[in-house]
């Protein structure tokens, strides 16, 4: 066997390994959106939240920053402001600009339920790169909580998504949590492909990492944040001129002396028709916002995509004379069958295995584009 060969071989072993390790990691650690134990009852979410490390009732406020209105804009706040209700959490959404047409929707949402604390804010924040981070501050400003839930405009979560934050931050020493999300494609072939990267690629490898090293880092979709964790962190001012400032807000309350924890609800990130260039920049950003705040485990995500070894290990069968075929064929299938195990989790559908092996080749063409230019912040 050649060098090269033999080389492929390895890399094409890790990878393999690592796609089993990584989508057992999901099973253990994901309960699906729809789940009915996530949802709880009303009872006992309002237990549950008004418990939570001894959090008074009416302590823990839901925070989101809004920016502009998509299709699905309305129906991801609306299952916020359920959540919260059915926790008696309070909610704050902000927007920074009065003519933003997220500011009308919201406050019609707000509206339909007038037994709910909550308040929009119309504000521009305070100067700042990451504009995100800028809108929170003007809706949270000279106002506290025991704990933040922090989630963006695009986001769909579970009835009980604030009993599940507010729970994993119950355990002595926690003041942070994250969980995982999964994204949900509009009718676009891109959007199903952008879909297919999340979920297929991304969510297993949080859940391998959370699994593998403990919890180190923080996912901008869906963030809970004790009151004192983090002021002791520097407060939101801190994470302005972050581009990654999930990561950042990880960062900064481990700092401080707090554990992070992983709660097991998969939230849903609701796209949007945007057409490829939206899609593809995403991503994008999202990988070169990783390589910026993890360069060294950034570098070495290569060792884990098994489409470069596999499809170089054919074309030498190939040229050998040999039906190299039969290794990508083979190494799809398994991975198929492994990922179909798990599609509740991970939102798949049976017309989504044919576009898997796009998908796999397509992550590694999307991590390669993270390597090159800045990381950008997030303009909402």
């Amino acid at each position: 066997m050649s060098v090269l060969a033999a080389a492929l071989s390895l890399w094409a072993s890790v990878a393999f390994a690592y796609r089993a390790l990584a989508l057992r990691a999901v099973a253990a650690l994901c309960a699906p959106p729809d789940d009915d134990e996530a949802a709880g009852s009303h009872a006992d979410a309002v237990g549950a939240a008004r418990g939570a490390s001894g959090l008074a009732a009416g302590a823990v406020v839901a925070l989101r920053p809004l920016r502009g209105a998509g299709a699905g804009t309305e129906a991801c706040l609306e299952s916020l402001l359920d959540a919260a209700e059915r926790a008696g959490a309070q909610v704050w959404l902000g927007v920074e600009d009065a003519a933003d047409p997220a500011a009308p929707l919201a406050r019609a949402a707000l509206a339909r339920r007038p037994g709910l604390r909550a308040e929009l804010r119309v504000g521009r924040g305070p100067d700042g790169a990451n504009r995100k981070v800028a809108n929170l501050l003007q809706a949270a400003a000279g106002r506290k909580a025991d704990l933040w839930l922090l989630t963006d405009g695009d986001v769909r979560v579970p009835p009980g998504y604030a009993m599940r934050m507010a729970a994993a931050c119950e355990a002595p020493g926690v003041g942070f949590a994250t969980s995982p999300y999964r994204s949900v494609p509009a009718r676009s072939v891109a959007s199903r492909l952008d879909a297919l990267l999340t979920n297929t690629h991304f969510l297993p490898s949080v859940c391998f990492a959370a699994r593998l090293e403990g919890v180190h880092f923080g996912l901008g979709a869906s963030i809970a944040v004790r009151g004192d964790a983090l002021e002791r962190a520097g407060g939101f001012e801190a994470l302005l001129p972050l581009a990654a400032d999930d990561y950042g807000l990880a960062q900064h309350v481990e700092a401080a002396g707090y554990a992070l924890a992983f709660a097991p609800v998969v939230v849903e990130h609701v796209l949007e028709d945007e057409g490829w260039g939206a899609a593809l920049g995403r991503q994008l950003r999202w990988a070169r916002a990783t390589r910026s705040a993890r360069p060294l485990g950034y570098a070495g995500q290569l060792s884990v995509h098994g489409a470069p070894p596999v499809l170089g290990l054919a074309a030498l069968w190939l040229a050998a004379g040999g039906p190299g075929w039969l290794l990508p064929l083979g190494w799809w299938a398994v991975q198929l069958a492994h990922l179909w195990r798990r599609r509740t989790v991970l939102g798949l559908r049976a017309s989504d295995l044919a576009w898997l092996p796009a998908v796999d080749v397509l992550a590694v063409a999307v991590w390669a584009g993270g390597l090159v230019g800045e990381p950008e912040p997030p303009r909402a």
